[in-house]
């Protein structure tokens, strides 16, 4: 279809958008030290603003020199900073693409406590479920200190070149969202939380102070949730209620979010439980009550969804976060019509697994590319060689996307008759990891990779073909505990769990029945990302399920984010979870565990599943030793088989032929 709307231009204030596709504000954490644009985010942005969306907005840029927001985000608190900010700027420029920071005060997310040893700072005392850490209540003169900051922030924005500014009032976080919000603000003086009036005078004080030092012409965006979605919290009727009041104060364009941000980050970085546009009624209700711009962010990645909305004037901009990440080139695939070929996010949550399990900033599931733009540039080999990639999960898939990407010969060899391994069933547990895979497919075809299925290959094969390269990616092996009744008949486990994972994705795709019948109550021992997996689809297949794990947590080495997202899937599918149990044996009638008390306990189970772990095989590996003058492994062959790490491989071996 074609895009009119989307690709309209429009204005906010005086800054003149080629189109109505933003970038939306995502922190990343690739700056450096004192809080500068690094040159691996100047190439992050720059890659980005390449394909031209109409306005890139950058993450949070701290206005407070005592309190970052995360260990290497940006700050625009001093004036040694503008140089490094007006290099970035430039970098965006340069492709002819509007930019703005997102100028804010860390406030009660301040990580101050772990960097300076110093408290928060917020409009009351409270402690954040983020950070664990309670901050101090701001006398006036904080306040006044704090006021002043923001006006400074932005006039360091504008020297350094920038388009624009957003100011960060959303989620009941940060400084701005937190005075807005009474979840947050219990003060009882002019900034009271419970009166309408004093909730806003902050935000109005802010606005004021910035348009005296930077004048009525700099645009001023801001962030805002439509409503809270929390009991107690702003409703959509105090934000239409507050917008007019903003425009009034020198507000140009509104761009709308929704509800809190909790422990888990779960209403700012939503999963697949949300609905696409989720915040767009909100959007609606504020573009009623005002005259300038709303732009509104909330899984609006489908090209198609985010044309109607424009067209149908729901929204006037439509903003997308974590689809760049997946895809820089979404605005210029958009405009050529070829929206099929657009990187999918799957709302993996992977990017801020990474974020917190590696501190090395966001990277992202499908696409490995992302922040390592410098190492991994889009451009042909300096020779063109014949590659063989032996393996069709999403190890394989991606190897044979890169090479064929770099300009060599593919030929893809898979021993079953579909391609996609064990990701198969992942994707029948996560709708969103079925996207990746169609993706992985159709690019494959479209980059002339020849894939041969059903058929098996050994060393003589390969000698045979002479390649100059060949990729193994066809799975490790697999380990599982042994355990006392594990040979009963009702006990699943060693290579028949996987079995077991091919027949469910069968009975997904096709409802075919399963061969085994695991009957109305299942025990899986095992609670890695397989036996997590399996257990929610089980359980939503009707099952009682217990699941069990002798760790203290479950779905390792996920992070946070993913394993919160898990969490809330298990419970909704009615999943038992039960973490640090030892397992002391099965018996016909169920599993024996070690109770709180002398005497064990005994979970009734009709059929037990023993889930192992993908584990390297470097035997496998030499088998094919001397077939070519390049060998490399992807995926399980190289140790835990997360999807993340086989795209890594993927790349990164790509990039060594």
């Amino acid at each position: 279809m074609p895009f009119d709307a989307l690709l309209k231009p429009i204005r906010i204030g005086r800054m003149e958008l080629a189109n109505r596709i933003a970038m939306a504000p995502m922190t990343v954490d690739y700056g450096n030290d004192d809080e500068t644009p690094s040159e691996r985010q100047i190439a992050y942005y720059s890659e980005r603003a390449k394909w031209k969306p109409g306005l890139i907005s950058l993450e949070v840029c701290s206005v407070d020199p005592e309190h970052r927001y995360q260990l290497h985000s940006l700050g625009l608190h001093s004036d040694f900073q503008i140089d490094g900010h007006r290099k970035l700027v430039d970098s965006i420029h340069a492709h002819g693409v509007k930019v703005q920071p997102q100028i804010s005060h860390p406030g009660p997310e301040s990580i101050a406590p772990f960097v300076r040893q110093i408290q928060p700072l917020g409009p009351s005392v409270i402690r954040t479920e983020t950070t664990q850490q309670a901050c101090r209540e701001m006398t006036m003169e904080d306040i006044e200190r704090v006021i002043e900051m923001y006006g400074d922030g932005a006039l360091r924005a504008r020297e350094a070149g920038y388009d624009g500014i957003e100011l960060h009032a959303a989620h009941s976080y940060m400084m701005l969202g937190s005075f807005l919000s009474p979840l947050r603000n219990f003060r009882t003086d002019v900034y009271a939380g419970k009166k309408f009036e004093g909730r806003a005078k902050f935000m109005l004080d802010v606005l004021a102070n910035i348009r005296s030092k930077v004048g009525e012409a700099f645009p001023i965006t801001v962030r805002i949730s439509g409503f809270e979605r929390q009991p107690g919290g702003r409703e959509i009727d105090d934000s239409q209620r507050l917008a007019p009041l903003l425009v009034d104060a020198g507000v140009d364009c509104f761009h709308v979010s929704g509800g809190v941000g909790d422990g888990n980050i779960t209403q700012i970085i939503t999963g697949p439980d949300y609905q696409p546009g989720y915040n767009l009624s909100s959007a609606r209700s504020i573009r009623q009550v005002v005259d300038v711009p709303v732009m509104v962010v909330g899984q609006n990645m489908d090209p198609n969804f985010a044309e109607r909305m424009v067209q149908e004037g729901e929204a006037d901009i439509v903003a997308m976060g974590r689809a760049f990440l997946a895809d820089p080139e979404l605005p210029r695939k958009i405009r050529d019509d070829q929206t099929d070929e657009i990187i999918p996010c799957t709302l993996c949550q992977g990017c801020v697994d990474i974020m917190q399990t590696e501190f090395n900033g966001a990277g992202c599931v499908v696409n490995p590319r992302a922040g390592k733009e410098r190492e991994y540039p889009i451009e042909p080999a300096s020779e063109a060689k014949k590659v063989v990639v032996v393996g069709g999960g999403p190890g394989g898939l991606a190897s044979a996307i890169y090479a064929a990407e770099r300009g060599h010969s593919v030929t893809l060899f898979e021993r079953e008759k579909q391609l996609g391994g064990r990701f198969r069933f992942a994707s029948t547990v996560f709708p969103g990891n079925q996207k990746h895979l169609d993706w992985l497919l159709k690019t494959i075809e479209r980059l002339g990779v020849e894939v041969c299925t059903e058929q098996e290959v050994d060393r003589a094969a390969l000698e045979q073909l002479r390649p100059d390269a060949v990729i193994l990616a066809a799975g490790g092996r697999y380990e599982w505990p042994e355990l006392e009744g594990d040979a009963l008949p009702h006990v699943v486990t060693g290579l028949s769990v996987m079995d077991l994972l091919d027949q469910l994705c069968d009975q997904a795709a096709n409802e075919t029945p399963l061969s085994l019948d695991v009957g109305e109550k299942v025990v899986v021992i095992g609670g890695n990302l397989i036996g997590v997996e399996l257990s929610e689809h089980l359980g939503r297949l009707g099952k009682r399920v217990s699941l069990l794990e002798t760790g203290r947590r479950f779905a390792m080495p996920a992070g946070k984010k993913r394993r919160g997202d898990h969490a809330s899937r298990l419970d909704a599918a009615g999943v038992s979870v039960n973490t640090g149990v030892e397992v002391k044996g099965i018996l016909p009638e169920g599993v024996v565990i070690a109770g709180s008390t002398p005497d064990d306990r005994i979970i009734e189970a009709d059929t037990v599943i023993v889930v192992g772990q993908p584990v390297a095989d470097p035997a496998w590996v030499e088998r094919f030793e001397g077939a070519a003058q390049q060998i490399y492994s992807v995926g399980d062959l190289g140790g835990f088989g997360l999807s993340l790490k086989s795209v890594r491989d993927a790349i990164e071996v790509a990039y060594s032929i």
